[in-house]
């Protein structure tokens, strides 16, 4: 994704907690709203403190995120303030 701004969709739910599971079916299902052909190439799970890919080389920002950005990542869907965050990529 060399030069382009990711699109971004933001989520906030109330009245439900979501679990991982279930916040990576509701970004799948947005980015396919908008991308019928999304494919998710790296998300950060803030509850567990982790992302993946676990790109560690990387020293300016998380390793999942400049993996994201150098694979294709067009798409980025937050949900509840960053609690879940899901990089979508097109498989065309």
């Amino acid at each position: 994704m060399t030069g382009q701004r990711m699109r971004v969709i933001d989520v906030a739910t109330q009245g439900v907690e979501l679990d991982f599971d279930s916040a990576r079916a509701m970004a799948g299902l947005l980015a396919r709203k908008v991308m019928a052909d999304a494919m998710m190439v790296a998300w950060y799970d803030g509850a567990a403190g982790k992302g993946h890919p676990d790109a560690s080389e990387c020293t300016d920002k998380p390793g999942w995120l400049a993996y994201a950005e150098g694979h294709g990542g067009e798409l980025r869907v937050n949900i509840n303030h960053h609690e879940y965050v899901f990089i979508f990529a097109s498989t065309v």
